[in-house]
């Protein structure tokens, strides 16, 4: 990756026009796939990535309605697996499409076959797919017993499992593997729990959440071995655990007021996790954590709201203001390489990198810019 900015500035190899949505762009192969929203459907574009234009393009009709009159676009950036890409919308459609083809493969209705409530913010958990298993926190019932946390058979659809009662929240899950077996660790409403992914079965379950009624676990679980991060805002703050071999889970410390993340998952580089601390409408700080004991290693005030990611040893930090800051990723103290302008105001989806180029969006447009180094 650059590092420093060039003369003529970061070059933009394409942008692409957007409609309404929170959902990031995902790269694989020579496809960047980008989930928005335009008018009254819900619209995944498949761009071939050296030219930007639009090999084929999925729609549904959506009638999703923002509670609180916020952006109606999808929140849940599409997950890609064996060549299909799963969607999870706003208004609690979840889809299997065709990587090459764009033609659809399957789809269940949340709402109608599991009465996945809306919430706060819509349906946000993008899904985790992991041994032929999709899995997400649609907050539902199913045949007269909870499910909270289902499972989908990823070729055709069916229901695997379903697991426990309780409200959906934002985060998505991630996954941790044992020696004989690999769990999803969701990060849920009312804490976090441990699925067996084969059986369903939860491992463990616990507490982990805010007494304020109005409040979200929206930052995803890191997971680094056998260990697992979780980090909330509402007066909850950041955690460590350790899960053993059989399964069962120890807690390592708990911390508020030092790595509270608010819907932005902190990233893990060299035994130290770099995030944005703070309520995002009150103000927000970049902090750099040891992992280890939770000890904070610097903290950098005034950069406003925003999302990272982390390649070569160098973050990524996308602000909302749609500015870009390149900076070294190291805990001894926060050193930009260089900044600039690529994006708009709200700025809030999580941008991608994949060989040398930087994909992001804004309210109104998907930029695909140079950033690495073109040999």
């Amino acid at each position: 990756i650059l590092s420093e900015l060039p003369d003529d500035g970061l070059t933009k190899r394409w942008s692409h026009a957007l409609g309404s949505g929170f959902a990031g762009p995902v790269v694989t192969g020579n496809r960047c796939l980008i989930f928005h929203r335009q008018q009254d459907q819900a619209q995944l574009d498949c761009l071939n990535d050296t030219t930007g234009k639009v090999d084929w393009t999925f729609r549904y009709p959506t009638n999703y309605v923002d509670t609180f009159g916020f952006d109606n676009g999808p929140r849940s950036t599409p997950t890609i697996s064996n060549n299909i890409v799963y969607l999870h919308g706003a208004e609690g459609m979840l889809h299997a499409i065709d990587l090459i083809s764009g033609k659809m493969l399957w789809k269940r209705d949340l709402v109608k076959e599991f009465q996945s409530p809306q919430g706060f913010f819509g349906r946000s958990s993008s899904p985790l797919v992991v041994n032929n298993a999709v899995m997400l926190d649609i907050g539902g019932k199913h045949e007269g017993k909870g499910a909270n946390l289902a499972a989908f058979d990823a070729k055709t659809g069916a229901t695997r499992w379903v697991q426990g009662l309780g409200e959906a929240d934002y985060a998505a899950p991630n996954a941790l593997k044992l020696a004989d077996r690999t769990l999803a660790v969701f990060f849920k409403r009312s804490g976090v729990a441990g699925i067996d992914i084969a059986s369903g079965k939860a491992l463990f379950d616990e507490p982990f959440r805010s007494s304020i009624h109005a409040s979200v676990n929206a930052a995803s679980p890191v997971i680094v071995d056998n260990q697992f991060f979780l980090s909330s805002c509402y007066d909850i703050g950041c955690g460590l655990w350790e899960v053993t071999a059989e399964g069962t889970l120890k807690n390592l410390y708990k911390k508020n007021d030092v790595l509270d993340c608010h819907f932005v998952t902190p990233v893990y580089h060299q035994g130290h996790l770099y995030g944005f601390h703070g309520r995002q409408e009150m103000g927000q700080e970049l902090r750099c954590l040891r992992l280890k004991d939770g000890s904070l290693q610097w903290k950098i005030p005034h950069l406003g709201a925003g999302s990272l990611i982390i390649a070569d040893d160098k973050l990524q930090i996308l602000t909302e203001k749609g500015e870009l800051l390149v900076a070294k990723a190291t805990p001894t103290k926060f050193e930009i390489l260089f900044r600039t302008q690529v994006l708009g105001f709200e700025t809030r989806a999580l941008p991608a990198y994949s060989n040398g180029w930087f994909y992001a969006r804004d309210k109104r447009q998907l930029v695909s810019i140079q950033l690495g180094k073109m040999h």
